[in-house]
């Protein structure tokens, strides 16, 4: 089983860490009372930002192209016209630094729902830079720009912008952490992801899923599987049934070298039935091979595939079964697979195998002609088939047929020197 070396998460949870500020938000201050009456001011989302900036005022002769300008994107569906009466406000020299921020703010939106990408980051970086909204539409924007940096592909700007927000606001939302984490994770930035990460989960008693994920996953590829094994350990407590976490915490324990822990792993998932596919129980089966004296294990792991029909009866598998069968000294069943395996196999090395056992187990005219049917295949070392039928046809009381095959054995470099030792010795 190789280790997983991505985690499970893509940009989309990322980015989808928190949602973007809306722009409507950021209405005009007059038309923003107006509409909101006696409601009460919304929950902020950044209450210890120390940044100070005057209150944005709008001027009479912007205040209507403003509402208008916010009322096509908003309430009319119309970023096309959104955007052009937010250009003509940008482009008013009299405009000031609160109204080409809101007007850039709009414009970023609107250009978004465009699909003119550029245009949007443009106009939300110039709507940080006119520095005219309250902190909370500040912020918000630097947010929204970070976002759409992380999603097309531009963590390089993203990762400076999320820390600026985090530093000037002291935000101690877990979210605005984890989006650094994952934009510097999206740079290969691997340590520092992993201390971001740290952060992440410090804010809060119950740290979620994803910010486990993306740790172990920053963890192994760091090479540090220790530490993605006690991150995929609190995930599987998080989610036990979910089979991918649990084979990548059981890909953990083989780089540590604990197998049995890797076994116990997916034993417990095999318990519960999530083994449903066929690399699941190969998985499982070959961390069994690796143990001296598992053979029994690797056999049965292999029947429950096969009665469950999520292993085939193919020739990997049923090479497999029938070594496992070999060295659990389960004999009938060793020869009866190979017997099977062998026809299906086009290049004789399984009939080979099939030839060797029955030789072991003194069943000698079988063994030769299990020999011979792998050489008519061609198998890679036919000085061993030759060995297998001299054997065999020894064993006869056929001693032209020994010499014979023993003749054969001797052209080979495998077994030369064995083929001629016993030449020597025939009288």
């Amino acid at each position: 089983m190789a280790a997983t070396r991505t985690v499970l998460l893509g940009i989309a949870v990322l980015t989808a860490a928190f949602a973007a500020m809306p722009v409507d938000a950021q209405m005009p201050r007059d038309a923003r009372d107006r509409d909101r009456g006696a409601e009460e001011a919304p929950a902020k989302f950044f209450p210890d930002a120390t940044r100070v900036v005057e209150e944005g005022k709008v001027s009479r002769g912007l205040q209507r192209q403003l509402n208008d300008m916010i009322a096509a994107l908003n309430e009319k569906g119309d970023p096309a016209k959104a955007r052009e009466l937010a250009e003509a406000v940008l482009a008013n020299e009299r405009a000031n630094a609160y109204e080409k921020s809101v007007a850039a703010q709009v414009a970023g939106s609107a250009a978004g729902e465009l699909d003119d990408i550029p245009a949007s980051i443009a106009y939300m970086e110039r709507a940080i830079a006119e520095n005219g909204l309250d902190n909370e539409q500040h912020y918000g924007t630097m947010q929204n720009l970070a976002i759409t940096y992380l999603s097309n592909e531009q963590s390089d700007k993203a990762i400076p912008l999320f820390a600026r927000l985090i530093e000037e606001t002291k935000t101690t939302n877990p979210d605005f952490h984890f989006a650094l984490a994952g934009a510097y994770y999206e740079s290969e930035q691997y340590p520092q992801a992993i201390e971001a990460l740290k952060r992440t989960i410090a804010l809060t008693p119950t740290p979620k899923p994803e910010w486990l994920r993306l740790l172990a996953s920053a963890h192994t590829e760091s090479e540090q599987p220790a530490e993605a094994a006690q991150a995929l350990e609190r995930l599987v407590a998080l989610q036990p049934d979910d089979k991918r976490l649990i084979l990548a915490l059981a890909s953990s324990y083989i780089d540590l070298e604990q197998a049995d822990k890797a076994i116990a792993t997916i034993e417990g998932a095999r318990s519960r039935g999530l083994l449903t596919e066929a690399r699941d129980y190969q998985n499982l089966y070959a961390l069994y091979f690796n143990i001296d004296g598992k053979e029994k294990e690797v056999i049965a792991v292999i029947n429950e595939g096969l009665s469950k029909g999520i292993l085939s009866r193919d020739l990997p598998t049923l090479n497999a079964l029938a070594q496992a069968a070999y060295f659990a000294e389960e004999m009938e069943l060793a020869i009866n697979t190979y017997k099977e395996g062998a026809a299906l196999d086009p290049k004789g090395e399984t009939a080979l195998n099939y030839a060797k056992v029955l030789s072991s187990e003194a069943r000698d005219a079988e063994a030769r002609d299990a020999a011979k049917a792998a050489l008519a295949k061609g198998v890679a070392k036919p000085g061993e088939a030759w060995m297998v039928i001299a054997r065999s046809e020894n064993e006869l009381d056929n001693r032209p047929a020994v010499r014979a095959a023993l003749q054969e054995a001797a052209k080979y470099p495998e077994t030369r020197e064995q083929a001629n030792r016993m030449l020597s010795q025939l009288r």
